[in-house]
């Protein structure tokens, strides 16, 4: 088993009013931002890191 990938989804909702000249809300402005990716393999995050093999081994293997 190598050290797993760790995939990341990241949201950003922003709202903004959008405004009469009374300043009466009459709606919204609504932007939804996705990012979604791979970060790097944590070796720290593994039970047992084989420097030899260079992947992650299960304790008492």
């Amino acid at each position: 088993m190598k050290c797993p990938e760790l995939f990341t989804i990241m949201q950003h909702n922003i709202r903004k009013p959008i405004l009469d000249e009374d300043n009466m809300i009459k709606g919204e402005y609504h932007l939804l931002i996705e990012t979604q990716g791979f970060n790097e393999c944590y070796k720290e995050n593994c039970a047992a890191w084989d420097k030899e093999k260079q992947m992650c081994r299960k304790v008492g293997e």
